[in-house]
């Protein structure tokens, strides 16, 4: 015969000491967890922060070899402008200019426009990766030297926009018929003068002279300022890339 054994319905309830230990040893357990992975993700932003840091000296390098690389162009063209007011100065009522001098007009037409590198600023902000740069002192002139060029790459477009309007200046300023037997030998593509020497006469309508020397003026000092402001845009660079290497141990 079977002897069925009942439960015991007197179970002796666990200590309190027990859970609480239990408890704790949870605790402990979930909270070395976090620690464990926050301490991974901590160093993994550093190793980003620095990852990223080493771009940006290579892109602020990057700048500064271009800003220096248009400086002796900017000054070319003030010096072209001032070659064209001499030989007005010296010639205050012209009905035509040779070709030296036409040279220097055109020359007074174009000058360097300048396109930052990008790539690593851009990264940072669309990755939230400002965050990041735990260097405060880095953080802020990264924020100024990014602002700086957007206030300079607005200016850009006026310039380019002023360059244009030059451009279309000098082709009223000629007369087209001293100069097509020479368009029509030019098989460079480049501005060439073939056929033509630079004692070679062309004639200018002088209703539009005055009208082109105002603004050639005008044109002179927006260069100078041009340059200026990508000078201390250059300084910036420079003293940026220092930072970055001192403060990120990269010396």
């Amino acid at each position: 015969m079977e002897v069925h054994h009942h439960p015991d319905l007197h179970h002796k309830p666990r200590p309190w000491k027990e859970y609480l230990l239990e408890y704790l040893m949870i605790f402990l357990a979930v909270m070395t967890g976090f620690f464990a992975e926050s301490y991974r993700e901590h160093l993994s932003d550093h190793a980003k922060e620095y990852d990223y840091m080493e771009s940006l000296v290579r892109d602020l390098a990057a700048d500064t070899v271009a800003l220096k690389a248009g400086f002796p162009v900017k000054e070319a063209r003030v010096v072209a402008i001032d070659s064209v007011f001499l030989f007005f100065e010296s010639h205050p009522d012209p009905k035509a200019i040779p070709l030296n001098v036409y040279k220097s007009i055109r020359r007074t037409w174009w000058d360097r426009l300048y396109t930052r590198n990008t790539g690593t600023i851009n990264q940072l902000k669309n990755a939230g990766g400002l965050r990041l740069i735990r260097k405060t002192d880095v953080r802020d002139s990264l924020a100024s030297y990014d602002w700086l060029w957007g206030r300079l790459d607005y200016y850009k477009e006026v310039y380019s926009a002023n360059q244009q309007l030059e451009g279309a200046m000098i082709e009223k300023l000629v007369n087209a018929n001293d100069l097509i037997h020479s368009y029509r030998l030019n098989k460079s593509g480049k501005q060439l003068f073939p056929g033509l020497s630079d004692l070679s006469v062309i004639r200018i309508n002088t209703s539009d002279l005055g009208e082109f020397l105002n603004f050639l003026s005008r044109q002179k000092g927006t260069t100078i300022q041009d340059e200026d402001r990508y000078k201390q845009l250059e300084k910036d660079a420079v003293v940026l890339i220092r930072m970055i290497k001192k403060e990120y141990n990269m010396e």
